[in-house]
């Protein structure tokens, strides 16, 4: 009898340690996610006083002047460039417009998540070795790819306030340069929401295949 009560104390207890640990595994990327969607939350806007179509209008036809039959190879060249600043600024716009359509469907994956974990919890259920594997893979990977993200908070405000007042024609370089680091920056931050989402919904299934 005391055999037999020992070793249904010995199963409830490793129950119980198992079942702690797999809250921790979600505990841990919970955690981790959390931090990532801070992070995103931190992306600065786009002011549309600091873009827009007036400033590179002003810059076409004040700072160009009329172009004659006798515009010489520098003249094409400066126009070439307001083209493709004008081009790089609708990339931007487009960008821009997807990382906060992005941005919102991460908030509604972490909120379905973040219930169907609780939901995982109340009914003591238990994740496989490979599950938990497979959330401290994320974790671990959202640590490394948050450096580089982290690192360009701030870059864009930064790029637009030192282009004010020098949308012209002698600045054109300039614009093309701080034009193209603000698309990286912005294709870069896309490239780690969509990271973080499909993690958020790979995730999110392991919860609900324990639920059904």
């Amino acid at each position: 009898m005391k055999k037999l009560l020992l070793i249904v104390s010995m199963i409830a207890i490793l129950s119980t340690l198992v079942a702690c640990q797999t809250q921790d595994a979600f505990s841990v990327f919970e955690r981790a996610a959390s931090s990532e969607i801070v992070l995103v939350d931190q992306y600065e806007a786009i002011a549309t006083t600091d873009l827009n179509d007036q400033s590179l209008d002003e810059l076409s036809s004040d700072g160009m002047q009329i172009l004659s039959v006798t515009m010489n190879d520098d003249d094409l060249s400066n126009l070439e460039k307001i083209t493709y600043i004008r081009s790089l600024y609708r990339d931007i716009q487009i960008a821009h417009a997807q990382n906060i359509l992005i941005k919102y469907e991460i908030q509604d994956i972490w909120v379905v998540l973040k219930d169907n974990v609780a939901t995982f919890r109340e009914n003591e259920l238990v994740l496989t070795e490979e599950d938990q594997m497979t959330l401290q893979d994320y974790k671990l990977e959202f640590s490394l790819r948050r450096l580089e993200v982290q690192a360009s908070i701030g870059s864009i405000k930064t790029s637009l306030e030192q282009l004010k007042g020098l949308y012209d024609i002698d600045h054109l370089d300039l614009i093309i340069d701080h034009f193209e680091s603000i698309l990286d920056v912005l294709n870069m931050r896309y490239d780690h929401m969509v990271y973080l989402k499909l993690a958020l919904e790979d995730v999110n299934t392991i919860a609900v295949s324990y639920l059904d």
